[in-house]
């Protein structure tokens, strides 16, 4: 019998044990978490481009990807086998002419959407023209990024982070813009029809009655889940969250506890004409995903001081284009995890992974690879997940 209490002791002693520990590592916030992405799998094709991912089918047999120097777009297995490549751009009928609003994306396991901008085209897998939408304006934007996130999908609806409609009614910019103007356009796919949504938020600075902002403070980074919308703005350490089946809620708001974040604040109402390449070099908002717990992975650059741009503007010389290679130095920042109130450190990013484009979950994220880090003559792209360091 004083054996088997003994044991029964030491039973009980090592799982008070077990669920200290346990109990601990539950208790570390995620300010104090060091995240790294750890690459575990890749897909390499036997292609010779600049490739990156677009968008992987929701069966998971499709990839999409696109050679961002000619245009190119390739549909792959998962073994990275070659099924098509397709030149969608040019003149001719069944093609788009335009330069592309963001990255295609698929709306089913056979079919993608790619906007202009003014015009939105469903292609089916090989590459037919399925269905055109047009927007009925253009999209206006003194930033345009080909290789962005800027449509998303869910179901029969899509988002796109577009203005430009009524721009002859508000103009481009400036106080009556700025409490007039909408945001987003959502094309529905059953009927055809865009309708627009979601001007400034209350609560956003942008929506400020005598401050102007150059539009350029303002862009957008959407994600969308299965009942949110979330939008963030460029200049802006703010997450909007908006209920899916109805955009014109007032929506939730969850400010970034970033350490540093140069804001720009101008001070006249009236928006400038020229562009300030000051403006490039504040604190920006780059992309924004949300994980399957329903935590944020931000993609952001803190901005220089007006004391580090000037030493940064002395030292190209009057050469510009060394610019952006020398604030690099001194622009900190990169990917951080944030709950709704704590934010982890920097994830720690091998240097083999260039920019990040999907993210399905904390245990699947795609990057493609820094073409700056490495010369192949075939082109890969990188499974990563989050893990502890």
């Amino acid at each position: 019998m004083r054996v088997n209490i003994i044991l029964f002791s030491i039973l009980v002693g090592f799982l008070t044990a077990c669920g200290e520990s346990e109990s601990e590592k539950l208790e570390i916030s995620l300010s104090e978490q060091n995240l790294k992405f750890e690459v575990y799998d890749s897909l390499v094709i036997d292609y010779l481009g600049n490739l990156l991912l677009m968008d992987i089918s929701p069966d998971g047999q499709n990839y999409l990807m696109i050679d961002q120097n000619t245009d190119t777009i390739l549909i792959a297995n998962p073994k990275g086998d070659i099924q098509e490549k397709l030149f969608l751009k040019g003149e001719g009928p069944g093609l788009y002419k335009d330069t592309r609003w963001g990255l295609a994306k698929f709306i089913s396991n056979q079919e993608f959407i790619l906007s202009t901008g003014s015009t939105f085209y469903i292609f089916n897998n090989t590459g037919k023209l399925e269905e055109e939408y047009e927007l009925g304006f253009s999209v206006f934007s003194t930033l345009q990024i080909t290789n962005g996130n800027n449509i998303q999908v869910l179901g029969n609806q899509v988002f796109a982070n577009i203005s430009g409609r009524d721009i002859d009614k508000w103009g481009a910019g400036g106080i009556d813009y700025q409490q007039n103007a909408r945001h987003v356009e959502v094309l529905d796919l059953t009927t055809g029809e865009f309708e627009p949504a979601i001007k400034f938020p209350k609560s956003s600075k942008f929506s400020n009655t005598e401050k102007a902002y150059f539009d350029l403070l303002y862009f957008r980074q959407l994600a969308v889940t299965k009942d949110s919308l979330f939008l963030v703005f460029r200049n802006e350490p703010k997450i909007y969250g908006y209920p899916i089946n109805d955009l014109g809620q007032t929506p939730s708001v969850k400010k970034i506890p970033f350490e540093n974040f140069i804001e720009n604040e101008p001070t006249s109402d009236k928006t400038s004409d020229s562009f300030n390449i000051r403006d490039l070099f504040v604190g920006t908002i780059n992309g924004i995903h949300v994980t399957e717990d329903r935590q944020f992975l931000i993609d952001y650059l803190s901005g220089l001081t007006e004391e580090e741009f000037q030493k940064v503007n002395s030292e190209t010389g009057g050469n510009f284009s060394k610019i952006f290679e020398i604030a690099e130095k001194s622009n900190r920042g990169g990917f951080v995890l944030f709950d709704g109130s704590q934010l982890s450190p920097v994830i720690k990013k091998p240097e083999i992974l260039g920019n990040l484009y999907k993210s399905i979950s904390k245990d699947e994220i795609w990057f493609s690879l820094n073409f700056s880090e490495a010369e192949n003559d075939y082109s890969v792209i990188y499974k990563t997940r989050l893990v502890s360091q």
